[in-house]
């Protein structure tokens, strides 16, 4: 276990600039790691043990071979498993908001992940983090890993999930795009929302019509019940917004961006039902500050944070509300402190 002291890593949030609840469906999405960070540190800790130290979840021991208690550290002891670490103490800190739609959950995967030494391509070490959120409780699709994992600086990071293994590359930020986070107050957490409802609406229009990343307007006609066929026509088209945002990201079309983020939020509150009272209250005062052109809702839904596109000039700033600037930071990284 010498291998673990002093071992550092971090990991950055994720940002869905577009491509929302897509992942899970075999479609396509646009994510951007912010500049804030779960940091974990690794130490040898009492065999077959493990003990996470929280600044925000607190503090949890578990058996590795049967691990039970709060789900930081159930997802923990999952990787630690995969890492083959027999005991360890982990020490969680950093500056992401928990709860507010950025990964926190995902990020402190990844993070725990390189710190217990879990070796592999971004892919491997992304499903070990998603086998790990499984087994606390959310069953969640390898978009937040691979941002966090893949992210380079000043970038923003272009995923296609319709084959058997995701392919990912990256887009340089035009610097006519000013793009912002906004946290709307709103707290929720992915295993005690209506995410898993939504999967499973998915999964039923699926089964009719196939994978929904790669349906058309057109085969929602074979979809019965209108419920199903809300949820698929969000993924149908903001796959299809995704294909724009792409050009109007590199291209610097600020215009179009908005228009797009406007439109998927519209999406998400219409057709998937991942909106809330209080999301909308606070959109509608992002959106009417100087400067702002489009702003969407970002993450999983039913609360958490907003993406705004404005004017890269401006600074988007809303009294008594978290907001950060998106410049597209470096994904995850290792570092042992002697």
């Amino acid at each position: 276990m010498a291998r673990l002291a002093g071992v550092v890593a971090g990991a950055p949030g994720r940002v869905t600039i577009l491509g929302e609840h897509t992942d899970y469906n075999g479609g396509r999405s646009l994510g951007i790691a912010t500049a804030q960070h779960t940091v974990v540190t690794a130490a040898p800790g009492t065999p077959d043990t493990i003990e996470v130290a929280s600044t925000s979840c607190g503090t949890a021991t578990a058996s590795l071979a049967q691990p039970a208690g709060p789900g930081f550290v159930v997802l923990a002891a999952a990787l630690a498993r995969a890492a083959g670490v027999s005991g360890v103490r982990l020490a969680v800190d950093g500056d992401l908001p928990v709860g507010a739609g950025l990964s926190s959950s995902g990020s402190y995967a990844v993070a725990v992940a390189l710190a217990l030494g879990l070796e592999g391509a971004p892919l491997e070490v992304a499903r070990a983090c998603q086998a790990a959120e499984r087994a606390a409780g959310s069953d969640v699709g390898l978009l937040d890993q691979l941002v966090i994992l893949s992210a380079q600086a000043g970038s923003v990071v272009d995923l296609d999930f319709g084959v058997d293994d995701p392919t990912v590359r990256t887009i340089l930020l035009n610097p006519a795009i000013g793009l912002s986070v906004v946290d709307s107050g709103e707290r929720r957490l992915v295993a005690s929302s209506a995410y898993a409802a939504r999967r499973a609406e998915c999964a039923a229009a699926a089964a009719v019509i196939g994978p929904l990343g790669r349906a058309t307007l057109a085969d929602l006609d074979r979809l019965a019940d209108p419920t199903l066929v809300r949820r698929a026509r969000h993924v149908v088209t903001e796959c299809a917004r995704v294909e724009r945002a792409r050009d109007a990201l590199g291209d610097g079309d600020l215009a179009t961006l908005a228009t797009l983020l406007d439109e998927g939020h519209e999406s998400l509150r219409d057709d998937f039902g991942a909106s809330t009272r209080a999301v909308e209250a606070a959109r509608d005062a992002v959106r009417g500050l100087a400067g702002v052109v489009g702003v969407r809702l970002t993450g999983a839904g039913f609360g958490g944070c907003l993406v705004v596109a404005h004017d890269p000039a401006t600074e988007v700033v809303v009294p008594g509300a978290w907001s950060a600037r998106l410049r597209g930071s470096g994904g995850a990284s290792l570092s042992v402190v002697r």
